[in-house]
Order: structure tokens, then sequence, then C-alpha cells
């Protein structure tokens, strides 16, 4: 029952994302939303079965993420206003982080970083060490704002 409610969840979310990236709403983009969110959670549900990986987002981690959309905004500003006055080529930057272990909070903690630092366009989250507890980012306009939460 568990994997039923996941594949409904999964089929939902690529039949939503599909139409929010067409913009269109007829009954043809409900039928090739539909078409692409079968296969996409087909495609989603073999791997999950055959890698077996188990991840998940611990809440705390999901919180530290709650300014990431106003940061969207700030970092659009600053990208704006250092390419109109200069070109700047960025920095390589590295942090501290803590999960680094191989329990399912920790991968899914590192997934949801790396994926949501993503977001900002002054800061793209490259990789995360986990032998060395860090994180590595690189900034067009240094910001440690503009990294979070990786």
């Amino acid at each position: 029952m568990k994997r039923v409610a996941g594949a409904v969840v999964w089929f939902s979310a690529f039949w939503w994302l599909w139409m929010l990236l067409v913009g269109e709403w007829n009954h043809v983009e409900w039928i090739a939303a539909t078409a692409a969110a079968v296969v996409a959670t087909a495609v989603f549900e073999l791997m999950r079965v055959r890698v077996n990986a188990v991840a998940r987002v611990p809440a705390a981690w999901i919180r530290r993420a709650a300014g990431v959309p106003r940061q969207i905004f700030v970092d659009f500003g600053i990208i704006t206003l250092t390419l109109l006055r200069t070109r700047e080529r960025g920095v390589y930057r590295a942090h501290s982080f803590e999960a680094t272990g191989d329990g399912a909070d920790d991968v899914g903690a590192r997934a949801w970083a790396d994926w949501v630092a993503n977001f900002s366009p002054n800061a793209v989250a490259l990789d995360i060490d986990r032998e060395q507890g860090l994180s590595l980012v690189h900034d067009l306009v240094p910001n440690r704002a503009s990294e979070k939460p990786a």
C-alpha cells in the first residue's frame, strides 16, 4: 500500500510539473501530461526498487531552506548589478557540512541541500565531500546567504 501511495504522489507531482512547464490548460496537454507522468513514475519506481535507496529529508533541513525563495530575488539583483558593472569571474568556496553519514536522513539531507542551493542564480552547489565534511560552491559574488542550505 505504501508503494501505491508513493506512486500516486509521484504521478501527481510529475503531472503538475508538466502542466506548469507547458503553461497551457487544454485536453491535449492533459493527455500528454498523463502519458509523461506514467512513464516518469514507472521509471522512478523501477529505479527505486532496483537501487533500493532510502532517503528522507529531515524537517530541520526543510526549515533551513525557508529563506531560499526570498534569496532568489536578492541574488537576481546582485547578479544584475555585478554584470552591469564588471566582468566578475566568481569564487569557489568550501563550507563545513555535517550530513555525511550513510543513513536515510543524511542521504536525504545531502540531496535536499544540493538541490535547494542551486535555486540561487548567484551560487552553484558543486559537490558535497563526505570524507572531509565539506560543501563546495561557486559564487559569482561571495554571499553566504546565496549558498544556503549547502
